[in-house]
């Protein structure tokens, strides 16, 4: 009789097997499944031997910024320093002189404000949350910058990551010479409206795999 651990290897073993022998079976009804692999991968995805570099990779510490990045975030404040200034005369914040306030940290050489947005991952739910998000932020989305709205505040962002579902949204945005998410939901035409294919159901290839033993 079999023990309760081999039941379960059993059980996981059969369904790997009809999962694949099923795939198989149904490649011609699934033609937008393409292999990933880079086609001059010498072992498709299994891991091979390779000759060491003669110079051998380092770490650097990360104690301080990298001098690339100190230089690009020199060249990124120019810009959004300005972006503050606009949503932030824009918001109306009461009792407040904006403007002031930026000089007053410019001209002491300090660094300015800087805005970081960070989508959780979380699959399409994530990627859609954080595409609405960034929609929302950007000043390119049509009625963005009207009372009570918040364009303005992604062009004023310094760092924009993504986590998982996330790094869909940042990653395509990026892959896209970061065009906005306006363009890529309402384009009707050309590679953008095939992009994201929110049209598409995501449970619709598994409704039409047929699992057999």
């Amino acid at each position: 009789m079999l023990s309760f651990t081999q039941l379960i290897h059993f059980v996981v073993l059969m369904a790997s097997a009809a999962f694949q022998h099923s795939c198989i079976a149904t490649a011609e009804v699934l033609p937008f499944v393409e292999p990933q692999g880079a086609p001059n991968a010498p072992d498709g995805y299994a891991p091979g031997q390779v000759s060491c570099p003669e110079t051998r990779p380092a770490i650097r510490q990360a104690n301080n910024l990298s001098n690339d990045e100190t230089t690009w975030l020199e060249q990124r404040d120019k810009n959004t320093v300005s972006a503050l200034r606009y949503i932030l005369k824009r918001f109306n914040i009461g009792n407040i002189d904006t403007d002031s306030y930026l000089d007053g940290i410019v001209s002491d050489g300090d660094a300015p404000p800087r805005i970081g947005i960070a989508i959780s991952g979380g699959g399409y739910r994530a990627m859609m949350n954080g595409a609405g998000a960034i929609a929302a932020f950007d000043n390119r989305t049509t009625n963005s910058g009207t009372k009570g709205q918040l364009g303005g505040i992604l062009q004023a962002t310094t760092y924009l990551s993504g986590l998982s579902g996330g790094s869909w949204t940042v990653g395509s945005l990026y892959t896209q010479n970061f065009t906005s998410v306006e363009s890529i939901i309402s384009a009707k035409s050309g590679f953008l409206s095939t992009l994201w294919q929110f049209d598409d159901s995501i449970i619709e290839g598994l409704l039409r795999l047929q699992f057999w033993l």
